[in-house]
């Protein structure tokens, strides 16, 4: 008999190339397996899906039900007002986003199967779990440690974390893609926590004198790339009047016109830029969890050169294809060393591609998803 699993993301798979929805499409292949009875719920004005992301989905993911929910009801203002705003000013978890809208559709949702097991991601929607049978195994995908996100609001954090901490508990796995997130998670839940080695195929080609790009940065326009490259750019730049950066993704909106910056926008395929580009770089001086595109770099065999929060979750912080430097000078210098010395870049090269295969190839990912859903 299948095993009737459902999962929760707000986020939308279809749209766009952020690291959560590189995640989000890694587990819907999964899901896809004839072997599961699959039903995936989004939201559809979070996700802004449309018709066609709809028709797309269908065609991509075949074995998979659909369920779009609303969170808001913005469109018809008594509901919005009565069922969302009105009751948003009285909830008591601080982490917590979930509302009494979402909450009424999604609760009728879990309750018309008996499903074995329901994987609800971010901490911020864990109240969904609620819904669910003592028979249903519970996962949480945390995606992120939310608290950790607000750690400017520091007469806050006692209690952002206390109930971040309380929405965890209830649940029977927490899976989690850091090895620093691993341990706070195992410390102060006391729950079975399983540490996800985020993974892409091994892309590597050696093909190291075939360099299109120079320099390549790929990012979203979240705030925490636009500090990053707003600190490049100030600090960094400078120091490489000679270097190209090839800037790909929303970030391109946020960034004014320099000689030797290159904007690409969004592009439709990153294979390509990837596949010819000699460094990544990912400036990251705040944000929490594993960085998508570091992996994605290491993944094809490219050094990357970041900040120190840009190794944050790597299993390991040394040897591992990452260059960190966090002043401008000590940065573009880095950058400068891959290019100009062969030896050193052939080095770390190789630091990147032993660390991906021994960490984050499919494989591993494989038998830890075989090991929680059969």
């Amino acid at each position: 008999m299948k095993k009737r699993i459902l999962y929760f993301m707000p986020d939308n798979p279809i749209s766009g190339k952020a690291g959560n929805i590189t995640r989000l499409n890694q587990m819907l292949s999964y899901f896809n397996d004839v072997r599961f009875d699959v039903t995936f719920v989004s939201l559809r004005d979070w996700g802004q899906w449309t018709e066609k992301d709809v028709l797309l989905f269908q065609d991509k993911f075949p074995n998979i039900k659909l369920e779009l929910l609303e969170k808001k009801y913005k469109k018809r203002f008594f509901k919005y007002l009565f069922l969302y705003k009105i009751p948003n000013l009285f909830k008591q978890n601080s982490i917590d986003i979930t509302s009494f809208i979402l909450r009424k559709e999604f609760g009728n949702i879990a309750k018309q199967s008996q499903f074995d097991i329901a994987v609800i991601s971010y901490a911020s929607w864990a109240k969904l779990g609620d819904y669910f049978p003592n028979t249903t195994t519970k996962i949480i995908d945390t995606h992120d440690f939310i608290t950790a996100q607000s750690r400017h609001k520091k007469n806050k954090i006692g209690k952002l974390f206390q109930d971040e901490m309380n929405l965890l508990r209830y649940y029977n796995n927490i899976l989690t893609y850091s090895v620093e997130e691993e341990y706070i998670f195992e410390q102060f839940t006391d729950k079975k926590v399983t540490l996800m080695p985020i993974s892409f195929p091994v892309k590597f080609q050696n093909h190291t004198q075939d360099f299109k790009y120079d320099v390549l940065f790929v990012a979203s326009d979240n705030p925490h790339n636009v500090k990053g490259i707003q600190w490049f750019l100030e600090y960094v730049l400078p120091n490489l009047e000679n270097v190209k950066i090839h800037v790909i993704g929303k970030i391109c909106k946020v960034i004014g016109d320099y000689p030797n910056v290159v904007k690409h926008g969004l592009v439709d395929d990153l294979e390509d830029y990837y596949n010819h580009a000699k460094i990544a770089i990912c400036p990251m001086l705040s944000g929490t969890g594993i960085k998508i595109k570091v992996l994605e770099a290491l993944s094809y065999g490219i050094p990357v050169v970041t900040n120190r929060r840009g190794v944050d979750g790597l299993i390991n912080k040394v040897d591992n294809g990452c260059l960190v430097a966090d002043t401008g000078l000590d940065f573009a210098n880095q950058i400068k060393k891959l290019l100009i010395n062969d030896d050193f870049y052939n080095k770390t090269r190789d630091e990147a591609v032993s660390y991906f295969v021994n960490n984050h190839s499919p494989t591993k990912e494989d038998e830890i998803l075989s090991q929680i859903f059969g």
